[in-house]
């Protein structure tokens, strides 16, 4: 049953600011992919005291994901659905991604081992999706520079999803996906259409952004393949 929570989703489909994307454009995560895939629970002991209700979170995430199903385990289930609970944990694990700090973000590589692993378990989609950002972003999506988002990156199928939470000035990312993770039954949420880009997506800038209205400032965006 879908759990009702007090939550910033707002934050999952938009950043607050431009600061918030440049950020993002390192790497703080090399190492996570070393460890074993640990149960939900064992990946978060050491961040519990950071999120107050983190255990009853992980709880409410194992009884409530979805489970009809092969693909993924029960961890890594509700590892995906205790990403879209739209509880302060998103918010505090993507804050740790944008940041330089690898020691602070290190506690945090068990969980992502485990919430990678299941984002790979899923079929990659090619397909177009949506993202924003608050404010003017052109002056930093110039047409075919090369961006680097090492955040968990929510994106919808659904523009109208993304515009619910933009504010009167902001820029809209259409971006050409190629390993889009369609996590729709995996969600809280999931009449919200969500597919995930996930850390350390290459993103290029496909033409130079379009103004909408004075007030709405559209990117397109295609994602590039990594190299193996």
């Amino acid at each position: 049953m879908t759990q009702q929570l007090p939550s910033n989703r707002s934050e999952r489909f938009v950043n607050s600011g431009i600061k918030e994307l440049q950020e993002a454009n390192r790497n703080p995560i090399y190492g996570y992919q070393h460890l074993p895939v640990l149960p939900l629970e064992e990946t978060l002991q050491s961040v519990v005291t950071l999120i107050p209700g983190l255990m009853v979170y992980i709880a409410l995430a194992k009884e409530n994901c979805y489970q009809q199903q092969t693909t993924l385990t029960l961890d890594e289930s509700a590892a995906i659905y205790l990403y879209t609970m739209g509880t302060p944990f998103y918010s505090c694990l993507n804050k740790l991604l944008r940041t330089e700090n690898r020691n602070n973000l290190k506690p945090w590589f068990s969980f992502l081992k485990l919430f990678i692993s299941a984002l790979d378990k899923l079929p990659s989609l090619v397909i177009n999706v949506w993202r924003g950002v608050v404010g003017d972003a052109a002056s930093a999506f110039i047409g075919d520079s090369e961006h680097t988002w090492w955040s968990v990156n929510s994106c919808s199928r659904n523009p109208e999803v993304v515009k619910m939470y933009l504010g009167e000035t902001s820029t809209l990312f259409t971006i050409d996906a190629i390993e889009g993770k369609d996590n729709t039954l995996y969600s809280n949420f999931s009449q919200e259409e969500e597919v995930i880009l996930k850390p350390g997506t290459r993103l290029r800038v496909k033409v130079q952004p379009l103004n909408y209205l004075d007030r709405l400032l559209i990117v397109p965006l295609q994602e590039k393949y990594k190299n193996r």
